[in-house]
Parts: structure tokens; C-alpha cells; sequence
């Protein structure tokens, strides 16, 4: 769809529904060649709302900053924060524009170059941008494949301005945590093959850094830190459901059941058969007729 095409009109599409417990997702979204003169504000948004301009001249104003903007700018309204924008009075901007919130939504606006006391992006690779933006505008509609399109392409966007980001983590005084890189990879594919090589490369890294730093966070080496997790998914899988030693094994990253069944006694101090046995006995004892228990 050509915005030129649509220079008089207003397009606007807006997901009414509130879904607080969402990670990520599209507020609103649309594009407008505004008239002369036309503004919004002062006021306040309730979620993150980003504008890029496409055309004309226009005048964004936040935290007492007053921003004159042309083709290939673009600025991110915070949420609660008091702003106003109007178009220049002989030379109207166009925009398209993409309202965002979620859980998560702070945390990508965090990683990008936008900041609460400086909102604005100036020029740069804005044909790239624009049409990402486009793209969420476009895919914007009632069917559950749209919803689904949408989100993607919203994620689409923010990876852009994240990978794209000039600010580098160094600037602002921090240096990457690998500990942390390295635990959050081994919870999130704990069932995958994972060494301490693999990991300290993912960290960018040493092995001999990576473990030292590993057993300064948390007080435990990489290596011993993934049995012990394994073990803990493991005894989540023996107390709800009914799959087998050597289901349970493959199903948090042993490929050996019988090695998976001594490692789990060295950390709980019974086999895995016995513990699912004392989780049964436990849910007969109080009553509760839904407790399962391994199989052979």
C-alpha cells in the first residue's frame, strides 16, 4: 500500500483490547499526510508510540525540548509522559506511525537509541525503517494470522533499531555479564547438548574467564549449575506427569538414562524411581488423585 497514494485521508487501526500479561504487542498503528497546522497534544500516551516522518516538516516538543523534524526522522513517545506534536504550517509532515506496549516493551526500548531525555532519531537508513514500519501498518487486520503477522513484524522493527544502535553497552560504564549470559542460555536449552566451550564462546568469552566469573556469581561452576537445573526440570516432569526414566532423561538433556538416573541421586539423594514414588505417596496421603509418577 503507497502512502502517497492515500495523502488526504487518515488510515488508523487500533487494538482496543488491554493485554497486560503480553509480552509484546501492537496498540495501534496508521500512517497520515496531516493538514497544515495540525497537531496533537499537550497530553499524555499510555504505551510507547513511534513516528517516523516520510514527508514535509513538523515540530515535536517533549520534556521542554523542541525538535523541528524533516523526511527520515523519527521519535518515540514514552508512555505518561506529557508532549505535543503539530505540522508545519506551509510544508504538512506525513508519518506513519506504530503504537507498541508489553512486558518487554520497555526493556527492547532500552536497548535501542532512544532514550526519555533524548527521543529522537535524525535521518540515517530511513528507507529500511519506513518500510519495516509499513510493514507492521500493512499487516494490521481481524484475522488470527494478521494478529500473529503483526507482532512479528513489530518484533521485526525493534530488532532494527536494537541492532542498529550506536550506543554501545561500553559508553554507559557496564560491561556484559557472561555469568548471566551463560545461566540464562543454559534455563532456556537446558535440553540441548551444551558444553563450557560452547558457552563461553556464546559469551564471548575465555572457558577459564567464563568459569571464574561463573563461580564468583553464583557460587557454582557452569558445569555443575546445568546438572542441578536439569535435575530440578526432571523433578518437576517426575511430579506431573507419567513418562518414563528414560523419557524424563532425553526430555531435559541426558542422553543416557542410566547416567541421568546417578546424577539425579547425587543431587537429591534418591533415584529418580524413588522419588516419584514418595510424589505419589505424597498425593494419596493429602488426597490429591491427580499426582502421577514415572513408568518404566
Amino acid at each position: 500500500m503507497s502512502m502517497q497514494n492515500h495523502t488526504s485521508n487518515i488510515y488508523k487501526h487500533s487494538m482496543k483490547l488491554e493485554r497486560r500479561t503480553a509480552s509484546l504487542y501492537v496498540q495501534n498503528t496508521g500512517c497520515q499526510q496531516c493538514s497544515p497546522g495540525y497537531g496533537w497534544g499537550p497530553g499524555v500516551r499510555s504505551h510507547f508510540l513511534l513516528h517516523h516522518v516520510v514527508g514535509g516538516r513538523g515540530v515535536f516538543t517533549c520534556r521542554g525540548h523542541r525538535y523541528e523534524l524533516v523526511a527520515g526522522d523519527t521519535f518515540l513517545i514514552y508512555p505518561n509522559t506529557t508532549i505535543h506534536y503539530c505540522a508545519d504550517g506551509e510544508s504538512p509532515w506525513e508519518y506513519v506511525w506504530v503504537g507498541f506496549s508489553g512486558l518487554d516493551a520497555g526493556g527492547y526500548v532500552g536497548q535501542t537509541d532512544f532514550t526519555p531525555e533524548e527521543p529522537v532519531l535524525r535521518g540515517g537508513e530511513e528507507g529500511e525503517l519506513r518500510a519495516l514500519m509499513e510493514a507492521v501498518y500493512q499487516s494490521c487486520g481481524t484475522a488470527p494470522w494478521e494478529s500473529l503477522e503483526m507482532t512479528a513484524r513489530l518484533y521485526s522493527l525493534l530488532s532494527y533499531l536494537v541492532r542498529t544502535a550506536r550506543r554501545k553497552t561500553a559508553l554507559k560504564g557496564e560491561t556484559p555479564d557472561c555469568a548471566q549470559l551463560a545461566a540464562e542460555y543454559m534455563i532456556h536449552h537446558y535440553e540441548e547438548p551444551i558444553t563450557v566451550e560452547g558457552l563461553a564462546a556464546y559469551a564471548s568469552v575465555s572457558h577459564s574467564s567464563l568459569y571464574r566469573r561463573f563461580v564468583k556469581r553464583f557460587q557454582i561452576s557452569p558445569k555443575r549449575f546445568l546438572l542441578e537445573y536439569r535435575i530440578e526440570r526432571a523433578c518437576a516432569l517426575l511430579e506431573s506427569t507419567g513418562c518414563s526414566i528414560q523419557e524424563i532423561s532425553n526430555s531435559v538433556g541426558f542422553e543416557d538414562p542410566f547416567y541421568f538416573s546417578r546424577a539425579f541421586k547425587d543431587v537429591k539423594g534418591v533415584s529418580p524411581r524413588q522419588y516419584a514414588a514418595r510424589c505419589r505417596a505424597a498425593g494419596e496421603k493429602g488426597g490429591d488423585a491427580g499426582g502421577g509418577g514415572a513408568a518404566d
